[in-house]
């Protein structure tokens, strides 16, 4: 039986490329908001106080929710389904499966917020409630069999009326690959059930004789009297495009309106420097000053089409122009530096700080694992232990990523192009089974591990292995020398370069670093390459193959 991995540390830093550009802290914000793999934003503002969800596939727990008090001082208060019996993971789902674009909002006639969201093989569309997110405790899920499709948005009126939109196939026969329909139906709070018949108020998306694709991530608004109906065209690739419609009823008939689409980059050239990619997805929120910003997600591309980090989520501030809001001008580049409103500085100076997402940091600590860490799938048991004494992560190791069940991965987001990791544990293997060390993950197909194993003569060896659709795409390995056969092994990544990773070792107490192998080209691991809907995560692995 293989013997467990004993993690002494594991740290984590993140560098900001931006800081250099960034002048002015108290009046100018970065983009992003929310660096890594963080899609599908959704905001909601009560008083003084905003809260933002995003998408989590196939990740547990799910739904990470932030709060801020300025709209750029953000700071993760935990996750929204943060118990087995609110989220069914199942075994032999994919990366990109789970959880898709959660929509959270406040309803002010009952003082609760709502969550509402896909699992895909994961139960459908359903919501989940609480009066306080800082509690950390939301309801049980409840499902909505007669909302089918994906991306439900929930919306409630000021005559207590509520109503769900969401994506879904057309009435009738596709008229065109990607022919999609937005929905609508009324929504009794009081009893937590649809009440009469869903009606189709967007066929295609702006323009149908131009076949756009996709139309989805519907969010309802009324602003001054009308509704505006905002929604995603074109994909998650570089055609994403936000769009936008107007009618005089949540019921529609809704038209598009002149000015369309109020966000994307789309058409702008592909040398641009720092660009921002695959815009959309964008959600509305309205300060207490009258103010109208929006978040959205795009990536932030080191090569035309790659990324490893991830669809991230942006902010800007909203214009309004002919009667309707625009997030950003067609021939605009989405900027990372950004000046604050006034509004903004004024709440920046008197809000808490944020989290840094680019600050040294762990996976866990003596009090459990941190808030920003996850595991894949719901756990069927639990793969760890921590010793409440010295702190040190005891890692059980379970069957291979390729079963696709529950494996003794714990990871965190890759949240920049450079960054640095380190991990020092003991491990003793005892047949090629057996794994142990740090993975850079994507999906089961695409990965890169490094870590400590036994080789076909049952010599211990370190591996460098490079896993690209799911075969080996290239590695190596280097016999321990025997007096370093049961000594701690000190492993560590450099991200120097946006998809250029060196690995290097040390052994024992040692601080002579010695480079892996040969620097690995990680342009494997991006959306491109892979495909899927995820970023990077980084973390420890272990496996005994069964």
């Amino acid at each position: 039986m293989s013997q467990s991995a004993v993690f002494e540390t594991f740290s984590y830093k993140g560098e900001n490329v931006l800081a250099d550009k960034w002048t002015d802290s108290n009046s100018q914000f970065l983009n992003p908001i929310l660096p890594g793999f963080c899609p599908d934003p959704s905001i909601c503002r009560v008083g003084k106080d905003y809260y933002l969800v995003v998408s989590s596939f196939s990740y547990y727990p799910g739904v990470p929710i932030y709060h801020s008090t300025d709209l750029v001082s953000w700071r993760q208060i935990g996750h929204v389904l943060n118990r087995p019996s609110q989220l069914k993971l199942s075994e032999g789902i994919g990366v990109s499966s789970g959880i898709y674009a959660p929509d959270i909002k406040y309803n002010p006639h009952n003082k609760r917020f709502y969550l509402i969201t896909t699992g895909v093989y994961a139960g459908g569309n359903f919501y989940v409630t609480t009066d306080d997110p800082k509690k950390g405790h939301w309801s049980e899920p409840v499902f909505l069999p007669e909302v089918g499709g994906i991306d439900p948005a929930i919306f409630f009126d000021e005559d207590g009326k509520a109503y769900i939109v969401n994506n879904d196939a057309p009435d009738g026969e596709p008229k065109y690959s990607g022919h999609r329909a937005i929905w609508i139906r009324e929504f009794d709070w009081k009893n937590n059930k649809i009440i009469g018949q869903q009606k189709a108020i967007i066929d295609g998306g702006v323009d149908i004789s131009q076949k756009p694709s996709w139309v989805e991530g519907p969010h309802l608004y009324k602003i001054n009297g009308k509704y505006y109906l905002m929604c995603a065209e074109g994909g998650t690739g570089p055609a994403h495009r936000e769009v936008i419609f107007v009618s005089d009823s949540p019921m529609g008939p809704f038209q598009p309106c002149p000015i369309n689409p109020i966000l994307t980059q789309k058409d702008l050239p592909a040398n641009r420097e720092y660009p921002v990619n695959c815009v959309g997805h964008a959600d509305l929120v309205q300060t207490e000053a009258g103010d109208w910003h929006a978040v959205f997600l795009g990536t932030r591309d080191y090569k035309y089409g790659h990324n490893n980090t991830g669809r991230e989520t942006f902010l800007l501030p909203v214009s309004w122009d002919s009667g309707q809001p625009v997030i950003l001008p067609v021939s605009e580049k989405v900027p990372l530096v950004v000046p604050m409103t006034e509004e903004m500085k004024r709440l920046h100076r008197k809000a808490k700080a944020g989290d840094d997402f680019y600050a040294p940091s762990v996976l866990w600590n003596k009090s459990g694992l941190a808030k920003e860490t996850v595991v894949l799938r719901n756990p069927t048991v639990q793969r760890y232990q921590i010793d409440e004494n010295t702190g040190f992560l005891n890692l059980i190791p379970a069957e291979g990523l390729e079963k696709k069940k529950h494996p003794a991965l714990i990871l965190r987001r890759i949240n920049s192009q450079v960054f640095n990791v380190s991990t020092s544990f003991a491990y003793i293997p005892t047949s090629e089974q057996d794994f142990a060390g740090l993975i850079v993950f994507q999906d089961e197909a695409h990965n890169i591990r490094a870590g400590k194993s036994i080789n076909e003569e049952g010599e211990t060896v370190l591996l460098l292995q490079v896993f690209k659709g799911g075969k080996l795409h290239g590695g190596y390995e280097l016999i321990v020398p025997e007096e370093y056969r049961t000594a701690k092994v000190n492993l560590r990544i450099e991200a120097s370069k946006a998809h250029t990773y060196v690995f290097s070792y040390a052994y024992g107490t040692s601080n002579s670093w010695q480079q892996l192998g040969e620097a690995v080209d990680t342009t494997i691991l991006s959306t491109k390459m892979a495909g899927g809907f995820t970023g990077n995560l980084v973390g420890i692995y272990a496996t005994n193959g069964r």
